[in-house]
Order: structure tokens, then sequence, then C-alpha cells
């Protein structure tokens, strides 16, 4: 069990309203247990129909600790069919039937923002140029897991077109519908309307959001092709909170670090779920039990796989190659 004392009261601003959340249940993990039904979500599989052959499975969502939320951190779109443990299957067919995973990095939503260096207040854009390796680095940790090396990881260029679906819906701007052109894309930072669609005042405490795509047939059933127990993933979209600020390492001190989330929603994409727990004890320290890239709540920057990353990363891998 990994722990941090808290912050000092100068400092403690920075964990306000989700260190008081937190600790008004303490030694308990503030999340619930389970999934929660998303009403937005089912509204884009509806707006999707069965024609694609593919729905909505789930949103997992990556909060700050600072956003005083203590909900779900799984939104679905259906509770009556539901299981979170699609997965891709090895060689399919419907996604060209190649050993590798694919990922793209969509450049024209790739900018966040920053507080200017070292400690200014002024707000200062960090360009794809500055975002995208962060991301490649992120995908290459999983792909280079030790437990278990991970499948082939190729990484498809921008062509400029649209490569994501999901904003479209959402902010229900059918120019924003685009064309899936890899298994894992990496949608770049969108603005707090976006967010605050998927939770009220989302955009005050998620900092990402992985949506996962599984197959579906003709009557709009999840598919298991390879009868191995699990619905099959058909791809993923990943995007990032603009409203936060964000750092691209220690020599931004402040701000939200892109490696871990980025690390983090990337596991989600690889199947991964959320596990550990997070919570501030009756000494009013926080703990981590145990501290992984993977917990549900991002405290301070974190980014390199610990065990149970890797072990969890190995269990799903080792057996679809």
């Amino acid at each position: 069990m990994s722990q941090f004392r808290r912050p000092s009261a100068a400092a403690a601003a920075v964990l306000a309203a989700g260190t008081l959340a937190i600790h008004a249940r303490a030694q308990q993990d503030p999340f619930p247990e389970g999934p929660a039904f998303s009403q937005a979500l089912a509204d884009v599989n509806t707006a999707l129909g069965t024609q694609r052959g593919f729905a909505i499975e789930k949103a997992e969502i990556f909060v700050s600790a600072d956003g005083g939320y203590s909900g779900a951190t799984t939104l679905i779109a259906d509770d009556r069919e539901h299981r979170l443990d699609s997965l891709f299957v090895a060689r399919d067919p419907r996604r060209g039937g190649f050993d590798a995973i694919s990922y793209l990095v969509d450049q024209s939503d790739g900018s966040a923002l920053a507080f200017q260096f070292p400690t200014g207040p002024a707000v200062v854009t960090l360009p794809n140029a500055v975002t995208e390796p962060i991301i490649d680095a992120a995908m290459q940790r999983w792909q280079n897991s030790p437990d278990c090396p991970g499948p082939p990881v190729v990484k498809v260029a921008d062509n400029g077109s649209d490569p994501d679906l999901v904003d479209g819906f959402i902010l229900g701007d059918p120019s924003l519908i685009g064309t899936v052109q890899a298994d894992i894309t990496h949608a770049g930072w969108l603005p707090a309307a976006f967010f605050d669609a998927l939770e009220p005042n989302g955009s005050r405490f998620i900092l990402a959001v992985t949506f996962t795509f599984f197959f579906i047939d003709s009557a709009g059933h999840p598919t298991d092709i390879d009868h191995d127990g699990h619905f099959d993933t058909a791809f993923n979209e990943i995007y990032y909170n603009r409203r936060f600020r964000w750092s691209e390492g220690p020599s931004r001190p402040r701000g939200v670090d892109i490696a871990s989330v980025a690390t983090h929603e990337s596991g989600h994409a690889f199947g991964l779920g959320h596990f550990g727990k997070v919570f501030i004890d009756n000494n009013d320290v926080i703990r981590f039990a145990p501290r992984a890239v993977m917990n549900a709540v991002y405290i301070s920057p974190f980014f390199e796989l610990a065990g149970t990353d890797n072990a969890s990363f190995s269990s799903i891998w080792a057996r679809r190659k």
C-alpha cells in the first residue's frame, strides 16, 4: 500500500473538493461498485442504429481528486445486457485480420492548455507537437509491459480527415462524425460542453474518458466470435478535457500530467479496467491500495506501470496472440 501525507494548508486547495468527498467515507473506496447507466451513451447507440455493425459498450472516466466527484467511474449504454470485459479478438477479420493493434492521434485537436512556466497564472498552449509524442510513449509502455509484451502496436498517420465519432454524437454536430481509421484513436482535447454532456458538471472532474465500442450482429446483440466469454471490441476512442491545465512533465510542475492520463486511458483501450482503492484514512493520509496507473482517480503524476498494471495486462494479452 502506497501512501502520501496530506498536503499542508497552503497546498490543500489542490485537493479541496475531492478530499472532502473522499474523507467523508474514510477508509472506503469513494467510488461505488459497478457501472452506472448513461442515457447519453444510450442515445448515441440509438443514433448509430444496427447497420454499422458496432455500438458503444461503455465509457470509463478518469477523474481528478479535486473535482468533488464520488460516483461511478464506468458508464454503460445498456444495463440489461452488459459485461465489463469486452476485448479485442486476435486477428479479427472485421478489423482486417491483423496481429497488430493500430492507433491514431488526431492532430486537429491535439493542443492542450497549461500554466505558464514556472508558476505564473497565465495560460499557454501545448501544441500537438508536444502532446503527441507523450501519447506515443504511453502506447509503447503497454506494448513493452515486462510481464507479457503486448501485441505489436502500429501507428496510423493522421491524414487530415476526421477519425472519430463520439464527439459528433455527444455534441449533436453531424459535421464532427468522422470515419474510424484505427483500433484506438486518441481523439484530442475537447471543450467543457462535451464532458458536461456525459455527466452533470462533468468538465469539473473528468480528466479524460475512453469509449469502448463492441461489434453487434444484425439484431443489435454483442458478438463473441471466439467464444471466450468476452464481447468483441471493435475500437476505442479517447478524449481529454481541455478545461483542465496540463503538464508535459517535471519541467512544468503545475497541471495534470499528460503522460499519467494518457497511459491510464491507453490501458483502458487495451482492455484494462479500474482497480485499487484511493482513500484518505483517519490520519489524513492519502492512500492507494495498491498504487497503480489504473487507479480510478488522479492525484499526482504516476505513469510507469506498477505490478498490478503489468499483471492485469498479462492476464489479458498472454492468451490473445
